[in-house]
């Protein structure tokens, strides 16, 4: 039990906390490592940025949300952290372009889209904790449906959902892929992710899905170079370039979703390798 625990949560995006000043210390290494990986990256000039007021970051505390947030941060956007404890998110000392807002993935569409007012962006990295059978079908299915509807209502253009590979394994032909089998064991976690992708794909927003590999709290450097693959044909196993990715790398690809008109209405499977060759930004969504 205990290892397919650790192999679950591998895949997923655990919201729980640690102390303020580990939560903050983590917070400013993200920060540090993205930008010493800056001089390799394509930037996006001022005019394109300044077509964004504002990104709508839910799950902005997580482990990969809040490298999201520093992300956008250091890229001079403006930021709206959806956290559902505001206060116990000040310790993770994030600049004056960060603003943070009450935002409960269980609340209603109403609620959620007046705490995206001044945001035409959604980064959603939420998941469920845990191993509780019902968090799947209420943060990751309902929660994904509660956010896409509030961003409708607020006006939202871009809406980017951070998913997992797999999720369609078992149209894709990967039903008795092991690592289909066990991480949906609980609460059919990749099911109800699927749900969310579809509600989404279907909802008139323009979208991107990024489904990552496993989810590593080690730096690019140690995991390898993203490896971009198109809907489908990620599946985690030998002939696969990588099975894991770091949450870094993740929230760079979320960020540049938004930031990029070639992420447009795609689907995005990632991992890291070190084998894999490094490209540029620009270049990810290309070939899609």
């Amino acid at each position: 039990m205990d290892k397919i625990k650790s192999k679950i949560q591998d895949f997923k995006d655990p919201q729980g906390q640690t102390g303020d000043k580990a939560l903050l210390q983590e917070g400013k290494t993200a920060e540090q490592n993205y930008k010493k990986d800056q001089g390799n990256n394509a930037q996006f000039g001022k005019d394109e940025m300044a077509a964004f007021k504002g990104v709508f970051v839910a799950g902005a505390t997580g482990n990969t949300g809040k490298r999201v947030v520093q992300q956008l941060s250091a890229k001079g956007i403006q930021v709206l952290a959806g956290t559902r404890d505001p206060k116990k998110a000040e310790g993770l000392g994030w600049n004056k372009s960060v603003k943070l807002v009450s935002a409960d993935v269980t609340s209603s569409a109403t609620e959620l889209s007046a705490a995206m007012k001044g945001a035409d962006a959604v980064i959603c990295a939420i998941g469920s904790s845990g191993f509780n059978p019902k968090g799947p079908k209420t943060v990751d299915y309902e929660g994904t449906l509660h956010l896409v509807d509030a961003a409708k209502k607020a006006g939202v253009k871009k809406f980017v959902l951070m998913s997992s590979l797999l999720t369609n394994g078992r149209d894709a032909g990967q039903g008795t892929n092991p690592n289909f089998i066990v991480l949906n064991l609980f609460g059919g976690v990749l099911d109800q992710k699927l749900k969310a992708e579809k509600y989404l794909r279907g909802s008139g927003l323009d979208w991107t899905i990024v489904r990552p590999g496993g989810l590593s709290n080690a730096p690019p450097q140690e995991v390898g170079n993203l490896f971009v693959g198109k809907e489908d044909t990620l599946f985690a196993g030998k002939e696969s370039p990588g099975r894991s990715v770091s949450r870094e790398t993740v929230a760079q690809v979320l960020v540049e979703s938004v930031l990029q008109s070639s992420a447009s209405n795609k689907v995005v499977e990632i991992v890291a390798g070190k084998q894999v060759e490094q490209t540029s930004p620009d270049k990810w969504f290309a070939n899609l």
